[in-house]
């Protein structure tokens, strides 16, 4: 008899993507890919799919929730996947143009991924102008964030490795008693490293360590309250039901990096200015004019060896100065601010609390996830994922274009996520198609703003800012001059 694995067990934070899931907002990561040339024949696909999967185990498996609670939400082998429940293929009406596969991304997008299957769909779209076809794809937030996403593409390309023929054979799934027996074991040992971990502290900490140990209580204080602050009421702030519109803008990535570098920037807080400039737009073409508005941008905490798949994520919340119109003003003003709660470390303290929930029972976990959720308080998602910098290919056809989709919360309406793809930072936007009928137009407000920003001339810096920074580098250099 073959042994039984260990269960594969879903941190808190992939549980709490399943239990924040409601009919009107599903919570999945999705894509579309654009290539060049011919699309390949569906079996081919599901082939090249299917062989790659080896490299990716939760692919083939699904969501299991023991009974009674006898342990906790892990994945477990689909004794009947097939690939080709998963990769599927769709014809437009030639000769279709962008519009056409937005639409269709669109409705591929608005349909919740089968809980009782491995939670990812693929689907080769062909019959556009031009040529060329796409793959429109999603897969579960409890599967992938945004930059595990990125990392389970790439395995799919050529130059992965070799596609050899799958021998895959599912395992047997773990008996009741097994689960909760190693949801046991797991618990138990988490707390023993914690208490560990928190003895050789206290053990070894002076009364400036305590002091620095206050200071990063008074921090994490500051970083929920942050989460937690009322968001301005805007249109934006509701879900009308799952149709989602989703919409693209395509910028050159070393000209928004320059941009943002001639103002002591990073191309987050480009992104972050270019998005408060187009929801300006977008929400006086609604008759509103709030002073800021309050976004969720995800950050990525994972350390050197970490996971690839699962969610590794924390978040910071970002005020956008919507009330000025000026490109330059708005980025130094997130730059400020961004900068401000990095160094206060303002995305540790929800990592911390999503690592210590893994601690709790399920139930416990739940409601942990519910109170979080149900306390942040925002008016859209702005997510920037690096990208592969060089051109990858499918099957010997090239990939031109990767336009993301994250999801958001029952209650919201808005998510934008960037991706540095080939030179490019390419934009996808993900609306709920009631509220935010109008994707397209801020797909191009968007894209006005970043053209505004790369067309902005550095200003000048004010005298004091120009000494300041000659006694500090007098300081500096006179730290590091050796004492004769």
């Amino acid at each position: 008899m073959r042994p039984v694995p260990r269960p594969d067990r879903l941190s808190a934070l992939d549980a709490a993507f399943l239990d924040l899931e409601t009919p009107a907002a599903p919570l999945h990561v999705g894509w579309t890919l654009c290539f060049e040339g011919r699309p390949p024949n569906l079996a081919a696909l599901r082939r090249h799919v299917d062989a790659r999967l080896d490299a990716l185990p939760r692919f083939r498996r699904r969501v299991v929730r023991p009974r009674l609670g006898m342990g906790d939400p892990h994945w477990a082998d689909d004794g009947s996947f097939d690939v080709a429940r998963h990769v599927s293929a769709m014809t437009l009406a030639p000769p279709a143009g962008d519009g056409e596969l937005r639409a269709l991304a669109g409705t591929l997008l608005s349909r919740p991924l089968d809980p009782v299957r491995p939670l990812w769909q693929l689907v080769l779209v062909d019959g556009l102008a031009g040529g060329g076809f796409a793959l429109v794809g999603q897969a579960h937030h409890a599967l992938v964030d945004g930059i595990a996403a990125v990392e389970v593409a790439q395995l799919l390309f050529d130059g992965a490795g070799p596609a050899t023929a799958s021998r895959w054979t599912p395992a047997r799934p773990p008996s009741p008693a097994e689960s909760a027996g190693a949801a046991a074991g797991l618990r138990a040992g988490g707390l023993l490293r914690g208490a560990r971990a928190a003895a050789r502290a206290l053990t070894a900490a002076s009364p400036r360590a305590l002091r620095t140990s206050t200071g990063m209580l008074a921090e994490a204080r500051d970083a929920l309250s942050g989460l937690v602050a009322p968001a301005p009421q805007t249109a934006l702030d509701r879900t009308a039901g799952p149709a989602r519109l989703v919409a693209y803008a395509d910028e050159p990535f070393d000209d928004v990096r320059a941009a943002a570098h001639r103002h002591g920037a990073t191309v987050n807080d480009a992104l972050l200015a270019a998005a408060a400039l187009a929801l300006r737009s977008a929400l006086r073409r609604r008759g509103e004019r709030p002073h800021a508005l309050k976004a969720l941008v995800p950050v990525n905490v994972r350390g050197d060896g970490a996971p690839s798949l699962g969610n590794r994520i924390s978040f910071i919340a970002a005020d956008l100065p919507v009330s000025d119109d000026d490109p330059v003003a708005v980025l130094r003003l997130i730059r400020s601010q961004t900068r401000a709660r990095k160094e206060a470390g303002h995305a540790g303290p929800l990592d911390a609390i999503a690592r210590a929930a893994d601690l709790l029972p399920d139930g416990g976990r739940r409601a942990v996830a519910r109170v979080i959720a149900g306390a942040a308080s925002f008016n859209a998602v702005i997510s920037n994922v690096p990208g592969p910098p060089v051109p990858l290919t499918l099957l010997g056809r090239r990939l031109s274009a990767i336009f993301p989709a994250v999801p958001f919360l029952d209650g919201h309406a808005l998510s934008i996520c960037a991706i540095s793809y080939n030179g490019r930072l390419q934009c996808g936007l993900y609306a709920d198609a009631a509220v935010v009928p109008d994707a397209v137009d801020v797909a191009r407000d968007l894209e006005a703003a970043f053209a505004a920003l790369r067309a902005a001339p550095p200003r000048p810096r004010p005298p004091w800012q120009g000494r300041a920074r000659t006694r500090r580098d007098l300081r500096l250099a006179r730290e590091v001059t050796p004492t004769p």
